[in-house]
């Protein structure tokens, strides 16, 4: 069941993506707004899915607040990433986030681990390697920009601790109010962004409401789906097993989707590394 769920994480997570490229390259503008729908439309599932009353420890609150932060963060840099660079790259790079959460699980959580996870998780490492490594030749067109590179670096980062902090309040508070902490954390969210939004991109706001809003619900009801989706994953598989497993799986799914899609086009060494994130999966399930 865990697997099946991991697979399903990985569909929604590519998704999702999609979606949020699609409306950065036909609109572009009122990043602020867009994600503050998505991240609106995000708290609205889990509001609605809620069951057994809103129950928040107090000293729960304080971390939620704390990762609100991190999902402005990650929604709005990862829109901006799509925007300056290749759908491909940017979600491959992005993929480097799960690997906080590998390393919490084996050596904060102490989960244990065969010598096929260590191997699995050691071809991962040297897929991204090879997926992010690309040459370019003499008077070709530079594949990306500083800017776009530190946006997908500050989003990878934020959606690591995003990661970390999930599966961290699960276990301290004996997963009794994972709803109530993503509630607070993606209400939160939509907050800020709103409120940074409304400041910098109101002349435009009718615009992005009206182009926006379907793309931002679309987005934000299938990033519920997927954090709900998280959620149940920790409930059968160590996180060290689920976190090198998605990578792989996202690896996969990026590949193909930007290649069919979005006709963008990979070196040897990066189809290289696709191979091996495939491998790396099969090791990682058995």
């Amino acid at each position: 069941m865990g697997y099946l769920l991991i697979l399903l994480f990985s569909l929604l997570n590519l998704g999702e993506g999609i979606l949020v490229k699609g409306y950065s390259k036909k609109h572009g503008s009122g990043g602020m707004i867009m994600n503050a729908i998505i991240a609106l439309f995000s708290f609205l599932f889990f509001l609605i899915t809620d069951e057994g009353g809103f129950t928040a420890p107090s000293e729960m609150i304080p971390l939620a607040i704390f990762n609100s932060v991190l999902y402005a963060l990650g929604f709005y840099l990862t829109y901006v990433a799509y925007g300056l660079g290749s759908f491909g790259l940017t979600r491959l790079i992005s993929s480097f986030s799960l690997l906080f959460t590998i390393f919490y699980g084996l050596f904060f959580l102490n989960e244990t681990a065969t010598w096929l996870t260590y191997v699995g998780i050691l071809m991962i490492f040297a897929a991204m390697v090879l997926i992010n490594y690309r040459k370019e030749s003499a008077g070709e067109k530079k594949s990306f920009s500083v800017k776009w590179l530190v946006c997908v670096c500050t989003s990878t980062l934020a959606n690591g601790f995003i990661g970390i902090f999930t599966r961290y309040q699960q276990i301290r508070f004996n997963n009794s109010c994972s709803n109530e902490f993503l509630v607070i954390s993606l209400g939160g969210a939509f907050v800020w962004l709103a409120i940074i939004g409304i400041i910098t991109e109101r002349k435009k706001l009718g615009y992005i409401l009206k182009y926006g809003t379907l793309y931002g619900a679309a987005s934000g009801l299938v990033n519920g789906a997927k954090n709900l989706t998280t959620i149940f994953i920790y409930l059968y598989l160590p996180i060290s097993i689920v976190s090198p497993i998605k990578t792989g799986l996202g690896i996969v799914l990026t590949f193909l989707s930007s290649f069919i899609i979005y006709k963008e086009r990979y070196t040897r060494l990066q189809l290289i590394g696709v191979a091996l994130g495939a491998t790396a999966i099969v090791l990682l399930a058995l």
